[in-house]
């Protein structure tokens, strides 16, 4: 089993049994916990105000670092064809 598979396979039970550490990391950094647990946690109305906030607050901050990385390639960048 390679990492991708690892990774992947943590998202098939619950986030709330890893310990800590693991479960923010699944959630933030690697989002299999959000893309499978946090919305079955939302339909079952088990989330909680402080994921729903931090999620809502990743997102804002990657669309702004997002921005960010293309307005400078637009400032810096030259056609090919010009």
């Amino acid at each position: 089993m390679n990492l991708f598979e690892g990774v992947y396979a943590a998202g098939r039970w619950p986030v709330g049994i890893y310990p800590d550490w693991l479960r923010t990391g699944l959630t933030f950094l690697v989002p299999v916990a959000f893309a499978v647990t946090v919305p079955a946690e939302a339909l079952t109305n088990r989330l909680t105000p402080q994921t729903l906030a931090g999620a809502a607050a990743l997102a804002v901050a990657l669309f702004l670092l997002a921005r960010w990385v293309w307005r400078r390639g637009l400032r810096a960048y030259s056609g090919a064809s010009a």
